[in-house]
């Protein structure tokens, strides 16, 4: 039995727009705020393409991004900082060796968060780290696999040497299928939690809290946001969108009815094509946007490529697509655009 048990891993899973960021957020606030019972550090990193090349460039720059990402509870981050100030500085100078090279080598990850751990976080009576990764998905599957393994094996091991560590990252939801194919004791790795589109409770509850932030006397009518929330099939991002563009139109009324939903909605939908679904489509090729025109052309809940044999190479634009994001996979063959509105959008092209 570990003491203390061996933290849980979360992989925080969704489609384009439904919040893994703001739950990655929210998870933060949670840990440093609520869990008055822990000291908890978190590192928060956001992924880039160009962090995220291979190995050594993704741990060379978590590593010396650390101090600036970290947060921790109890009043305790300045003594962190200061020791983690020296960490780093530890790291820059490189390895030196017998015969003075003056190359420096990529630190390796694992020990680097064990010598964290063990000087820095232990001695400050940290009870866990965790470390929030966002934006899985740039780890590169294709150039190297290998990645993804190892960053499984670098959590795992760090816990067999008493650092207690918790990975909490955010992907697609087609990600996890992906790596399932070459690096499936990774899914198995993480605790998933998949987000799902808002119920009409959850968008009540999103709206009152942005609100409550925003400081507004702003009351929005239960009808509202009943009919947002059916409209966009309850697509977080988009009944947030909706309902900033509506603050904005209504004059800052202090009530807000779904009369004045129905005189505005023509105003929002043409920002949701403006803002939202050009810059998506600008994302796709010329023969890819002449497939989701067809797709949308067709009127069907669901396509395969076999539908619309006539435009050759189906099967890999609807491949394309699917990692873009702008096809949704219901099943083998099964496919659909990412959004009814989207649909719409394509009608007009």
């Amino acid at each position: 039995m570990l003491d203390p048990p061996a933290p849980l891993n979360y992989a925080i899973l969704g489609t384009w727009g439904q919040g893994k960021t703001s739950l990655l957020y929210k998870f933060r606030q949670i840990a440093l705020e609520e869990l008055k019972e822990f000291k908890c550090v978190c590192i928060y990193f956001p992924l880039t393409p160009q962090d995220c090349k291979n190995w050594e460039v993704f741990t060379d720059s978590f590593l010396r991004n650390v101090k600036s990402t970290a947060n921790a509870t109890g009043g305790i981050l300045p003594k962190i900082s200061e020791n983690i100030g020296k960490w780093e500085l530890s790291l820059n100078l490189g390895p030196i060796s017998a015969q003075r090279r003056s190359a420096q080598e990529p630190p390796k990850m694992l020990d680097a968060l064990q010598t964290l751990w063990e000087k820095h976080l232990k001695p400050s009576e940290v009870d866990i780290a965790f470390v929030l990764l966002d934006d899985l998905h740039y780890f590169p599957i294709r150039t190297e696999e290998s990645a993804y393994l190892t960053l499984r094996a670098t959590f795992q091991e760090l816990v067999n040497r008493g650092c207690n560590y918790s990975l909490i990252v955010t992907a697609p939801s087609l990600l996890f299928s992906e790596i399932a194919d070459t690096a499936e004791p990774v899914v198995r790795f993480f605790k998933r939690f998949d987000l799902k589109p808002f119920t009409f409770e959850d968008a009540k509850e999103a709206i009152r809290v942005r609100l409550k932030v925003a400081k507004s006397r702003t009351t929005v009518d239960d009808e509202v946001i009943d009919v947002l929330t059916s409209k966009t099939q309850g697509h977080p991002y988009l009944i947030m969108f909706a309902m900033f563009e509506l603050l904005n139109l209504v004059n800052r009324s202090h009530r807000i009815n779904v009369g004045e939903l129905a005189k505005y909605w023509s105003v929002i939908e043409a920002s949701f094509d403006q803002s939202i679904f050009e810059q998506k489509y600008q994302t796709a090729s010329e023969k890819e946007r002449e497939l989701m025109i067809k797709i949308a052309e067709l009127k069907q809940d669901f396509v395969s490529p076999s539908d619309l044999k006539e435009l050759g190479s189906t099967a890999e634009l609807f491949s394309r697509l699917e990692k873009k994001e702008l096809l949704i996979r219901h099943g083998r063959g099964k496919y659909s655009l990412f959004h009814p509105m989207f649909v719409e959008f394509l009608k007009k092209q």
